[in-house]
């Protein structure tokens, strides 16, 4: 038995791997309120509805605990920081709904942190059965604050300040503190009614308390609360991002000439069809183009771009067209996010979520090379620890978008040429085909790993 580094918090029960299932143990504390949540009819409306991941009790699990249950399996497990705004908003109405959904039932939601949601089918669904107690006429919501430094904080940020605002999840997992939020956020925001009551109201209220209030809990009719949810519901649902471009959002659309683009797919998909691969990982997917190629394909894939908007813009794709085999995250490369928490095990970095059969890294190589000063050595070393094959796209220096980098630099970059590119890829893959794009200084590159 191995047991997760993050369950450690849990008074309710933890959850640990054995022979590569996840499983998670009940303790007998925390039974009355399992039982509700099944026998109330809880459990399946929730899962019927896509909210919660479905379960099946392990009988003879041979441990002195309550209960032993195996969840559905995840692929793919990703944190709130490396979310894009819709996928952050979505995860914040899948929590409301579930705790709304939860109250019907008799139960409430006791935790709305982001660990607790992961994207599965393409779709957001609490993964933490722990998270409800039998609700108690009378009670306000124990998770109001935590949702909201949660999920109402960083979506905010990246509606008024900028798009990355949710990385500032990596300093504070648990929650981007209220009078952080409030401070970050511009001042027109305080003449927002909701703004006002969810982060400004709480904050003012918060420096005016010295010491320690008495405990005297005032009495939360259930209405009350079914009006909080819905009120932040409603509020949630119609938070969106101004329009705008980034510098990469249209690289296929209006940068990229269209007969450059469906050479590269024909020559990519005839590598492809050479080898046997069930997953891949798209390493600077830029909008989806190759995602979405190979998800056609029936592959299971992960797309990376470190542009929120791209990735964005490819989850919205995704969620509008029912595709479900297509893992996101929003990340740079060359800082890529690092393993975190308790003992820096909590949450893994994402290299260490990342492993595929086939890594893809189209008009990516330049970037890395010339843009983040990253040698051929340490960019070819970190693609063979992460899949078997690779199909690598190099872009000369005679190329517009390479000379485009460096118009504001130096070319310091002596050894950025085809012939030290095979070279070092050499050391680490076998070259399995090479194939120059037409007209184009550009070559694709199938590759497999050295034994």
């Amino acid at each position: 038995m191995q047991v997760n580094p993050s369950s450690y918090r849990d008074t309710s029960g933890f959850v640990f791997k054995e022979n590569g299932l996840i499983q998670r143990a009940i303790y007998q504390n925390y039974l009355i309120h399992y039982n509700q949540l099944v026998q109330s009819g809880l459990f399946n409306k929730l899962v019927k509805s896509g909210l919660l991941i479905s379960h099946e009790e392990i009988v003879d699990h041979g441990l002195a605990f309550g209960k032993v249950i195996q969840p559905t399996q995840l692929s793919y497990i990703s944190y709130a920081y490396e979310w894009s705004f819709s996928m952050l908003k979505d995860a914040a109405i899948c929590t409301l709904q579930n705790a709304l959904t939860a109250l019907e039932h008799g139960m409430i939601l006791k935790d709305a942190n982001t660990h607790n949601i992961q994207f599965y089918k393409g779709k957001p669904i609490l993964i933490d059965t722990l998270s409800f107690e039998i609700y108690h006429e009378g009670e306000s919501w124990i998770a109001y604050h935590q949702f909201c430094e949660c999920f109402l904080a960083p979506l905010l940020l990246m509606k008024f300040s900028h798009l990355d605002m949710n990385k500032l999840l990596l300093l504070y997992p648990d929650g981007i503190p209220l009078h952080i939020c409030k401070s970050l956020l511009p001042w027109r925001t305080q003449f927002n009614l909701n703004v006002f009551l969810h982060i400004t109201l709480p904050v003012n209220f918060q420096k005016k308390i010295k010491a320690p209030q008495p405990s005297n809990k005032s009495y939360f009719s259930k209405q009350k609360l079914s009006n909080l949810l819905n009120g932040l519901l409603e509020f949630v649902k119609h938070l969106e991002l101004p329009k705008q471009k980034t510098t990469w959002s249209n690289y296929y659309t209006e940068t990229i000439l269209d007969n450059y683009l469906k050479e590269k797919k024909e020559i990519v998909l005839a590598m492809a069809n050479s080898i046997e691969f069930n997953t891949v990982t798209d390493l600077g997917a830029n909008n989806g183009e190759f995602s979405l190629m190979f998800s056609n394909l029936g592959k299971q894939v992960t797309s990376i771009d470190m542009d929120m908007q791209c990735i964005d813009s490819l989850y919205r794709h995704c969620r509008m067209n029912h595709i479900q085999t297509i893992n996101l995250a929003v990340n740079d490369l060359s800082t890529p996010s690092p393993s975190i928490g308790w003992n820096a095990e909590e949450r893994p970095s994402i290299l260490s979520r990342i492993h595929a059969d086939l890594s893809l890294g189209l008009a990516l190589i330049h970037h890395l090379a010339i843009g983040k000063n990253l040698p051929f050595e340490n960019i070819l070393t970190f693609i063979a620890q992460n899949s078997i094959f690779s199909i690598i796209e190099f872009v000369s220096k005679e190329d517009e978008k390479v000379k485009e980098l460096l118009m504001t630099r130096k070319d310091i970059f002596t050894n950025y040429n085809i012939e030290e590119f095979r070279k070092v890829a050499l050391q680490h893959f076998d070259i399995l085909q090479e194939q120059r794009i037409s007209n184009q200084y550009r070559w694709l590159f199938l590759l497999r790993r050295k034994k």
